[in-house]
């Protein structure tokens, strides 16, 4: 296959824009599939996950290719739903093109503006097609308008509607001014439509003068003549959407497979093939830059965008090949993870298929079955000439839910299938909270978790409830307690029990932790004694007076005692020092602690007041504002009780604009009306377990 004829692009979108019904359309017009998919019958070859056809959505980044006009089009169909945006980025970062695929009646949403912005971020070469033309109030000018305005974009079209709303029936090709109606999705040549000559003759001038900016010598011959020939428009645009001037959009419909194969044939007349894009800048595992063009005698070296579990072959590694030919066998360095990977029985992914190859070159998408160590985001390579292309930070999960086993089976399996269910998606973060002894699950949003646990379910049969985790509350005094003495003894026949400690018991600092300070003097107590009075205050500590919640932010003097020369022991110590601690304690004002979080938060201005509104609502203190950009970055600290679900009340305060990470700040008191029932709560859950 010949580098120079390949085309490599990722469709994005928001979701319901038609994106993989569009690249269902493409596959079977290029005859690549005998029956058309659809996603709302569960019947798409890229959907093909029981979660996605539950759900009527992609979740899972798909791969296929076609052949159009004697080019291979390679393309990834990531998820348009921003619960998955960490796919949508790493296929982005996999590609050489996008394909941005917007609906005509509300062509840039919140999910847009994400998308496009991995655009921006890996500098890719872009087209737009606007859909479902033939909606009701469906306007291909407003559209195109929108796309300028709200994207920041110098949109160009390449085509324009015949018919509007339901009476769409074709599109007007402005390069050639040839116009196509359709039948059965299949064109047919026919005159363009009176009624909107002139229109298209507006466009296809701006078209033209557009191309001649791109390229100085077609810039004088245009000043000159005031014409390019076609073979020179496409040379002009070709130029500057390599380099990024402008955006060719095209329109039509995929319900009614309109405009379908003049989208094809701007895919491989305009787009860049991988030798057009040139080489892709790495580093070596010293740090020092490296790039490898793509050629097929170039050291190979290829980037990992995906990892599959599959039940029957295992590991499934999904890569794009950067440069250099990947034999169908061999053996490649994983230079991040400093291993060797043999591999072997190299594919081509079409949907949930994969097709034997013999060899893979600069542009194509290849499956490497069973590689040991490595995980998306990896770079493999000649193990004789190491790169490294950096994979990109990917989204911060925003949603933490506790998981709760169904079944000792169910426990049992958890770990193997959590670490399995990560390799597919590295946004997900799991650990064990050390406290709690909970298991934390944390993603990008609602959805995100709950398709995780469908999903886990059904591969590895784990079952799960979900819960918020519990708020690692705290404990502390105010007032210090002086003088405080407990004597433990005990005689039952035999060696008895004895010792006797004597406490001052006083506030740290918050956030200063426990510290525990001997002054004794004489021999009363003798010195070996006194790391078990330490041991047994730090159990106390563990089991607050109020709720059982830590105790924090203490210091404790053992100044004095008794012992016994025959009963005293490190046990009776250790009881004595935890009794007396948790009886001066209670003497010391105790109050409750929660921990508060700092967040930073980024909205539009015009929702500014209701989430500042909002943040005070939870308890929160706004820190301050600044600008960055078009939006408005506000910090504030909130406490973590008030925050849980924050990512799903911030998505539906501002529409789903406002982003935000939190990170913990430090504890504060809680307010003892919330402390009341805080407590009331601990105390009726210890009475539950008894």
């Amino acid at each position: 296959m010949e580098t120079a004829k390949i085309r490599n692009l990722v469709f994005l979108s928001q979701s319901g824009a038609g994106k993989t019904s569009l690249a269902e359309a493409m596959l079977y017009l290029a005859g690549k599939t005998q029956k058309l998919g659809r996603v709302d019958d569960g019947s798409s070859v890229l959907d093909f996950e029981p979660e996605e056809q539950n759900r009527k959505i992609t979740i899972s980044t798909a791969c296929h290719h076609f052949t159009w006009k004697k080019h291979e089009v390679f393309f990834l169909d990531p998820p348009g739903d921003d619960n998955f945006n960490a796919e949508a980025k790493l296929a982005a970062w996999a590609a050489d093109n996008a394909l941005l695929v917007v609906e005509a009646t509300d062509p840039v949403k919140v999910q847009t503006e994400k998308v496009f912005a991995f655009v921006k971020e890996f500098g890719l070469p872009c087209a737009a097609f606007v859909n479902k033309l033939d909606r009701e109030y469906a306007d291909f000018d407003k559209a195109v308008a929108v796309l300028e305005e709200r994207l920041g974009i110098r949109p160009v079209p390449v085509a324009y509607p015949i018919g509007k709303e339901s009476a769409l029936s074709g599109v007007v090709d402005l390069i050639q001014m040839k116009a196509w109606v359709f039948e059965d999705g299949q064109p047919k040549n026919t005159e363009i439509p009176a009624e909107i000559a002139d229109r298209v003759e507006e466009l296809r001038a701006n078209l033209i003068e557009y191309a001649a900016e791109s390229d100085d010598e077609l810039l004088e011959k245009f000043l000159e003549e005031g014409e390019l020939s076609p073979e020179e428009i496409v040379r002009g645009l070709k130029r500057g959407i390599l380099e990024g001037r402008f955006v060719p959009v095209s329109c039509g419909s995929v319900a009614k497979l309109v405009g379908i194969q003049p989208l094809m044939d701007l895919i491989v007349n305009f787009l860049p093939s991988p030798v057009e894009r040139g080489e892709r800048v790495g580093q070596s595992p010293e740090g020092e830059e490296v790039s490898r063009a793509p050629q097929p005698e170039e050291p190979v070296s290829l980037i990992v965008f995906k990892t599959f579990m599959d039940p029957y072959a295992g590991r499934l590694s999904f890569a794009r090949v950067i440069s250099g030919t990947l034999p169908q066998e061999g053996v490649l360095l994983n230079p991040i993870r400093d291993v060797k990977e043999k591999y072997a029985n190299l594919a081509i992914p079409e949907g949930k298929e994969h097709k034997p190859c013999a060899q893979a070159v600069p542009g194509m998408i290849c499956v490497i079955p069973k590689l040991a160590e490595t995980k998306t985001g990896d770079t493999l390579c000649d193990p004789e000439a190491p790169v490294i292309f950096p994979a990109p930070e990917l989204p911060h999960a925003v949603l933490t839910y506790a998981l709760h086993p169904k079944s000792r089976s169910d426990e049992e399996k958890i770990g193997t299938a959590l670490a399995r269910i990560q390799e597919e998606d590295p946004s997900l973060v799991v650990r064990r909270d050390e406290e709690s002894r909970e298991i934390l699950l944390s993603g990008l949003g609602q959805i995100h978790i709950e398709a995780t646990i469908e999903k886990m379910a059904r591969k590895y049969g784990v079952k799960v409830e979900l819960s918020l985790p519990k708020i690692p509350y705290r404990e502390t005094i105010k007032k210090p307690k002086e003088g405080v003495i407990y004597r433990h003894k005990k005689q039952t026949g035999g060696r008895g029990q004895f010792a006797e400690v004597h406490f001052n018991i006083y506030p740290l600092p918050r956030g200063a932790g426990f510290e525990f300070v001997e002054t004794l003097v004489g021999m009363n107590v003798p010195r070996n004694f006194v790391p078990a009075v330490e041991k047994g205050v730090r159990q106390a500590l563990e089991k607050g007076p109020l709720a059982g919640f830590p105790v924090v932010d203490v210091k404790v003097q053992f100044y004095d005692g008794k012992s016994h020369e025959v009963d005293s022991s490190d046990m009776a110590f250790m009881i004595a020092a935890s009794q007396c601690f948790k009886k001066g304690v209670q003497e010391c004002q105790p109050v409750l602690l929660e921990p508060i979080m700092e967040l930073e938060i980024e909205v539009p201005e015009d929702v500014m007041g209701d989430v500042i509104g909002d943040i005070n609502a939870r308890r929160g203190k706004v820190l301050g504002m600044e600008p960055k950009g078009k939006l408005q970055v506000i910090k504030a600290q909130v406490p973590l009780a008030e925050v849980q679900r924050y990512a799903l009340d911030l998505n539906a305060i501002t529409g789903g604009r406002g982003t935000f990470r939190m990170k913990f700040s430090h504890y504060e008191e809680v307010p003892p009306q919330i402390a009341e029932k805080i407590i009331a709560q601990a105390k009726q859950g210890e009475e539950e377990k008894k």
